[in-house]
C-alpha cells in the first residue's frame, strides 16, 4: 500500500483525471452545439449534440452501473454488459472517430474544431489508461463463444 503512495499524483488519481476529461469534453460537445444551433447551417451543431449524447452517455456509465437493478439472465443485464464493455481502448477508438468531422470546416465552424481537439485528447487519455491498467474484473462472456 504505502508504494502506491509513493506514486506521482497524476498517475495515482489518472482514471479520475481521464473521466473528468470525458465530462468536460461532453460539456463542451453540448454547449458548442447549442452555440451553433444560430447558424443557418445546423448541420454541425446536430451531430455535436448527437456526439454529446453518445460522449456523456458513456462517460456517465460508471455511475449507472451503480444503480442497475436486473436479475442476471435478463436480457437487459446483456445489454447492460455490451455496454460496460465499450471501455478504454474502444472509448479511445469511437472518441477518435467522432471528432474527424469536427475538423472538416475549420474557417467556418472555429468552434467545433475545439471540440474535435477536446475530444482527440479525451481519446489520447483513454489510450494511455489501456496500456496503464490490468484488466482484473472477469471478462466478458459472449454466450455464442462459449463452449460446453
Amino acid at each position: 500500500m504505502q508504494a502506491r503512495e509513493e506514486r506521482p499524483f497524476i498517475i495515482r488519481h489518472f482514471t479520475s483525471i481521464t473521466r473528468i476529461s470525458g465530462l468536460f469534453t461532453s460539456a463542451a460537445l453540448w454547449w458548442t452545439g447549442v452555440f451553433l444551433a444560430d447558424r443557418e447551417d445546423k448541420r454541425i451543431a446536430a451531430y455535436l449534440m448527437i456526439c454529446g449524447f453518445a460522449v456523456t452517455f458513456f462517460e456517465i456509465t460508471f455511475i449507472l452501473n451503480k444503480c442497475v437493478c436486473c436479475r442476471e439472465e435478463s436480457c437487459g443485464y446483456t445489454l447492460w454488459k455490451y455496454i460496460l464493455a465499450v471501455d478504454n481502448w474502444k472509448k479511445s477508438l469511437l472518441y477518435a472517430s467522432l471528432s474527424i468531422v469536427c475538423f472538416l470546416h475549420p474557417n467556418e465552424f472555429w468552434q467545433a474544431l475545439i471540440a474535435g481537439i477536446l475530444l482527440d485528447l479525451t481519446a489520447l487519455l483513454y489510450l494511455i489508461r489501456t496500456f496503464r491498467t490490468r484488466n482484473e474484473n472477469e471478462p466478458y462472456k459472449y454466450k455464442q463463444l462459449e463452449v460446453r
